[in-house]
């Protein structure tokens, strides 16, 4: 014949045991949700002239906004898979995120390129087009667009082909 309460520790037990498991779940599933990424954003490049660049491959780590170093937290990342997908990996308050990103390229007759990049951040709703070309032997990338506060230019150099930042 079984026991079914001993002492009053199984008796505790016997009630605490579910909602433990019930704290957990919840618990897990806050902290999965937190990581959920949107299945539906995926943006498409439009049909008409545009392609993927394979020199932008790999991972390319912020020097210089408008010709001044950065440093520290404003250090970013992009990264460029080669087939239009990637990610910005950034600070924000000293805690590292990153987020997904679409590109595509396509000629340009405009600026210091003959090339343009639209890059779309998953968390913006519309792609940034940017002239983009390279520097001292590919290492260094130049993105270049106009905004509201004028020209804006960016220098990423390379960081690596296999390790994202962190």
């Amino acid at each position: 014949m079984k026991k079914f309460f001993t002492s009053n520790k199984d008796k505790v037990a016997k009630v605490c045991r579910p909602l433990l498991m019930a704290l957990v779940f919840v618990s897990l599933s806050i902290g999965l949700s937190s990581c959920y990424v949107d299945a539906s954003w995926n943006p498409e490049p439009p049909s008409y002239n545009t392609f993927y660049d394979s020199r932008l491959n790999g991972y390319w780590e912020l020097v210089s906004i408008n010709n001044r170093n950065v440093y520290g937290d404003a250090v970013n990342y992009l990264y460029f898979n080669g087939d239009g997908r990637g990610r910005y990996y950034y600070f924000n308050n000293g805690i590292r995120y990153w987020e997904y990103t679409s590109y595509w390229c396509q000629q340009s007759a405009s600026g210091q390129s003959n090339y343009q990049v639209n890059l779309q951040y998953e968390s913006s709703g519309s792609p940034t087009t940017m002239n983009y070309w390279f520097s001292n032997g590919r290492r260094y990338l130049t993105l270049q667009w106009y905004n509201s506060y004028g020209w804006q230019t960016y220098v990423y150099g390379y960081y690596s082909s296999y390790n994202a930042p962190w």
